[in-house]
């Protein structure tokens, strides 16, 4: 082997211990509550428990190995992965539609990420609940403490992401790798005291137990879809580690380690029917084990919900910069890793919504009633999404595209469907979490396609601008001013303001534009695109990908000649008066008002410092 191969080697191990801790945090902890879970619908009989089992592992393969890993994970918009990042690769008229199939296609994209935020409240909730509900495994008197516990680690851990995932992420891989040699081993473990478990893996017996019972068939598809929970996350985090690492963690270690559980816990479920009530823990051969398992299941579990935690800080921003969210304040974490970031109201919203939802249902099965909805509807939309970008972007046939989606719909309708019959245990939490999301998306994305077209219609045109400056009738003041510009072709209304009303602008203008391109990143030699439409003003527009958070200043550093000693900002406001006469109706009109206000000021979102700027105002009805 070659010194670059055996580098390659090296860093491709090496990334893919990473990804262990923090892409299959979520799907790693599943054995937790999905065979429990899954047996309270089904019964323990030898022949329920290799069935469901078996429907398990199939469900793996299909669903993570084939339709994830061997195919939607090839849609990746420069290596960024996710459902946004599919939104990101469609043609502009997708992401600009305002009616017929295109916008439909949208409104489905939004629904599958408004269902990824309600993830993130309830992944946290589940997963750490279920290893707190180990303690009654090592003394059944520790069970009513499981729900204060969670509640405890669960305002710690949202408490602390504000100092960020640098210090603690060096540890994710080590542990994960810990649990899943641990469930490994004790798989192993019961599968040799009973080897016939084995015959799980034949799909015969899934068949054969839904032919024989196909009254459970959706109640039983409703909870063998926690096995795959976290499937997302795979696509998601793919930006982070790249398709290769996670592909040999899954192979290695992961998927090996994920079946090995399960069979050892059907194994523990068929000597002894009633650790069916909870299989996970019942593996350990005593109480001192037990509470090892609890311990470790704990971390394991914090680690998964990490992971989703801070996907969602990473969903906030795509969705920020691709024009679905107001501006949210943004602070990274680390100066290292770029993609490290905090999103306070986020960070708080999760936090408030888990911490609820735990308190509210008290149980991991309770609440595993209210997750299922979540996770079948966001891979049902990714499927839909995929298929559009099979046929949009790589140019597919119809035939081909649509024999593949349609096998991928066909499990994922599957599970979908199923998750009806949760509807009044719970299923309908998720609905209400990811309508409130859908609603300010689409509010948002509606508002700010009026409010340019307002903007359009009102501005002061280039031509105007400069016969206002070489008239005479405007004063040049000393210094530098810096505007921002929402279009390269609009004069800004901060500028026009200032001609209009204090008839007097900077000697030297930096006309502004950040424009968000459909990709991740953008090279910094990139960014920058510089015209003199006349004497002492420029003009720039930066360019930035959908994952990065602008500075102005920072972008401004480049630029030749730019003095930030004696530099003004000059920023514009807006105020909206909610009325039945405007476009958007009082409703509408309102919700986008108040999300305006509350957005994050401008000069901290651009990263503009405070005592530089002049900010103009005006007053409009949408």
């Amino acid at each position: 082997m070659t010194s670059t191969k055996k580098r390659t080697l090296t860093a491709t191990t090496g990334l893919a211990l990473a990804a262990t801790g923090v892409v299959f945090g979520d799907i790693g902890t599943s054995p937790l509550y999905a065979l429990k879970q899954t047996l309270a619908v089904s019964g323990s009989s030898r022949e329920a428990v290799l069935g469901v089992v078996s429907l398990i592992f199939w469900a793996l393969i299909l669903v993570v190995s084939v339709k994830y890993l061997r195919f939607v994970m090839r849609a990746d918009n420069h290596g960024e992965g996710g459902i946004l990042a599919l939104l990101a690769l469609l043609p502009e008229k997708v992401r600009l539609a305002t009616g017929g199939r295109r916008m439909a296609l949208l409104i489905l994209i939004l629904i599958g990420t408004a269902l990824l935020f309600g993830d993130g409240a309830l992944t946290p909730a589940i997963s750490v609940l279920s290893a707190t509900e180990g303690l009654a495994i090592v003394n059944p008197s520790l069970e009513h403490w499981a729900v204060p516990l969670t509640v405890v680690i669960l305002a710690a851990l949202f408490a602390v992401q504000s100092r960020g995932t640098h210090q603690i992420g060096r540890v994710f891989g080590p542990v994960m790798v810990l649990w899943f040699v641990v469930i490994a081993g004790l798989g192993i473990w019961h599968i040799i005291g009973d080897p016939s478990v084995i015959a799980a893996l034949s799909p015969t017996y899934g068949i054969a137990y839904l032919v024989a019972n196909p009254g459970l068939g959706f109640a039983i598809g409703a909870v063998v879809i926690l096995a795959v929970t976290g499937a997302e996350a795979l696509y998601a985090d793919m930006g982070h580690f790249g398709i290769r690492p996670i592909r040999l963690a899954w192979a290695v270690l992961i998927a090996p380690s994920l079946v090995l559980c399960y069979l050892g816990q059907a194994a523990v479920v068929i000597k002894d029917p009633s650790a069916a009530a909870d299989p996970f823990f019942s593996l350990a051969p005593n109480p001192t084990f037990a509470l090892f398992m609890v311990i470790l299941s704990t971390a394991a579990t914090v680690i998964a919900s990490q992971a989703l935690i801070t996907g969602v800080f990473s969903l906030s921003r795509q969705a920020v910069q691709l024009g679905l969210l107001p501006r949210l304040t943004i602070r990274h974490t680390s100066s290292a890793h770029e993609g490290q970031i905090y999103v306070p109201i986020a960070n708080w919203l999760l936090g408030i919504a888990s911490i609820a939802l735990v308190i509210a249902f008290g149980s991991s099965t309770s609440l595993a009633s209210a997750y299922v909805l979540a996770i079948a509807g966001t891979m049902t939309v990714t499927t839909i999404a995929f298929h559009r970008v099979a046929r949009d972007v790589w140019g597919w046939s119809a035939l081909r595209a649509g024999l593949l989606t349609t096998a991928f719909l066909v499990l994922d309708l599957a599970f979908l469907l199923s998750t009806i019959t949760k509807i009044f245990d719970g299923g309908w939490v998720p609905v209400p979490l990811a309508g409130l999301a859908l609603i300010i998306m689409l509010v948002w994305r509606s508002g700010q396609r009026i409010l340019a077209d307002h903007v359009a219609h009102n501005a002061l045109s280039w031509t105007a601008l400069t016969e206002s400056l070489a008239s005479g009738t405007i004063a040049r003041t000393p210094g530098e001013g810096v505007v921002l510009a929402s279009h390269p072709d609009q004069v800004p209304q901060a500028l026009a303001a200032s001609i209009r009303l204090v008839r007097a602008v900077p000697e030297r203008l930096i006309i502004i534009t950040i424009r968000t391109l459909p990709v991740p990143t953008v090279a910094g030699d990139a960014r920058l695109t510089v015209t003199t439409p006349s004497n002492g003003i420029r003009q720039v527009v930066a360019d930035i990908g959908f994952t990065e958070t602008p500075s102005v200043p920072e972008l401004l550093a480049t630029l030749p000649g730019a003095a930030s000693l004696d530099r003004t900002y000059y920023l514009s406001d807006r105020a909206f008066h909610a009325t039945p006469a405007g476009q958007m109706g009082r409703v509408r009109e309102s919700i986008f008002a108040f999300l305006h206000r509350n957005a994050a000021r401008p000069a901290q979102f651009f990263g503009i410092p405070d005592g530089q700027i002049v900010t103009l105002s005006t007053h409009m009805d949408l």
